[in-house]
């Protein structure tokens, strides 16, 4: 389940994807209250109630948030940040928007 997470994470890194681009988020996590424009620690907290995982991500050297240690940014001028979530034989990759307060934002999922 990892190996295909960080092969979608790997894929996602290495495309030029605008957060505005990402898909709509699962129903599973609409359900639960999890939408687009949200605070990643509200979220966050929404998802590991509901059973999810966060996934680490696979890279060397201090997180990007410390609070948020399974999240990572890329880098440059239109770079996001993600982070992965599992769930029995599901998987995504939630897409995250810094903002300039130091937070992040829930913008979709890949």
């Amino acid at each position: 389940m990892k190996s295909m997470f960080l092969a979608l994470l790997l894929l996602f890194s290495v495309s030029h994807v605008h957060a505005a681009d990402a898909p709509a988020l699962p129903p599973a996590w609409t359900e639960i209250g999890v939408t687009v424009g949200m605070p990643y620690a509200q979220a966050k907290a929404l998802l590991l109630e509901a059973g999810w995982v966060a996934e680490a991500p696979d890279n060397e050297g201090d997180p990007s948030f410390a609070a948020h240690p399974e999240v990572d940014c890329g880098q440059g001028w239109d770079a996001i940040c993600s982070a992965g979530f599992s769930r029995k034989n599901e998987a995504y990759g939630l897409v995250l928007t810094p903002t300039d307060d130091g937070n992040l934002r829930v913008q979709g999922v890949f």
